[in-house]
């Protein structure tokens, strides 16, 4: 190293435990603040672990590029970074908005997904939005002059970005092949298809959480009435897996929720006693209810057309003191 490499290596190796207890915090506050409602719903699919920058990554950007920074260990502001990647890009835009709202930290974003494709509207390339915190002036675990040098980059990418980015940015645009027209082309045309794909998902996400759409309304309704008989009843306890293989059913052989809604009326004695922990999983779900309207009043075509394990169906006849039909 020359004098001046030392230099700037020596103030960021004595930094360094400083960069590293406030990459930790970055990431505990990503965890089990900003995002912590978006984990449990497992939106996040790669969580945040903070990485401090190699020691030559970080020489070559303060000396050897184009741009200059006056004083390195402040003006290079991913001397950290931590990554988080969502499922589609609409995600993105709650997490940015949940970083660059939160109080506890400065903040500001550095690259943002939008303008870019609003300033480059044919250009189909590798994105992600990034956002620059700092601690704040009042926070007692750095002293001030240290913290204006504390900057943590937060990387903000989808599935399919990370995806792209890992075949493509160092090994393609920072590599030995960035001036390859041919790879670049069909990068171009991958990040474009990809782009169309993670429309289609934000549509069938945005298509799904529409309560007004048949299915989604028709189990809101059930989980309604199985709360008259299990009140405790979370709807993160939801079995998909077995709503699914009943759902199944309605579509061949249609039940309104309100012949349920009348059901649990005129049978609300014999459900208490069935709609309880020791009868099984089954008893515990909202979609109880249908199995047993179809059971009671179309028991034919209930073992016609069940698709779960027989022995769930014995369950059925067991509960409901019905000795077990052998055809």
């Amino acid at each position: 190293m020359n004098s001046r490499e030392e230099e700037i290596f020596n103030q960021f190796e004595s930094l360094k435990p400083n960069l590293k207890d406030w990459g930790k915090m970055v990431d505990g506050i990503l965890i089990d603040i900003i995002m912590k409602d978006m984990i449990s719903e497992h939106l996040i699919k790669i969580l945040p672990s903070y990485r401090l920058k190699d020691d030559k990554s970080y020489l070559f950007k303060a000396l050897y590029r184009k741009k200059n920074y006056p004083n390195p260990i402040e003006n290079i502001e991913d001397k950290i970074g931590t990554r988080i990647v969502v499922l589609k890009s609409d995600d993105i835009k709650i997490v940015q908005q949940r970083i660059l709202e939160f109080t506890g930290w400065q903040s500001k974003l550095t690259k943002n997904i939008d303008q870019e494709i609003e300033d480059k509207p044919n250009i189909f390339d590798y994105q992600s939005s990034h956002i620059v915190v700092r601690p704040t002036t009042d926070n007692k675990q750095f002293s001030a002059e240290i913290s204006s040098s504390l900057t943590c980059e937060i990387q903000i990418r989808t599935l399919l970005q990370h995806a792209f980015a890992e075949v493509s940015h160092d090994s393609t645009y920072k590599g030995p092949y960035k001036n390859d027209k041919e790879i670049l082309r069909r990068l171009a045309k991958a990040m474009a298809l990809m782009e169309a794909t993670d429309d289609y998902f934000c549509n069938i996400f945005s298509m799904m959480s529409d309560e007004k759409r048949h299915y989604a309304l028709y189990l809101s309704e059930l989980i309604k009435l199985f709360k008259e008989f299990n009140k405790g009843f979370d709807n993160n306890e939801l079995n998909l897996f077995l709503t699914d293989n009943i759902f199944d059913l309605l579509v061949l052989q249609n039940v309104p929720i309100q012949d349920l809604e009348g059901f649990t009326t005129r049978h609300q004695d014999d459900l208490k006693k069935y709609i309880q922990p020791k009868n099984g999983l089954l008893f515990q779900q909202p979609t109880i209810i249908l199995a047993l309207y179809y059971f009671i009043y179309h028991r034919t075509f209930l073992r016609d057309n069940w698709t779960l394990n027989n022995d769930v169906l014995k369950s059925i006849y067991k509960t409901t003191g019905t000795a077990y039909e052998v055809y």
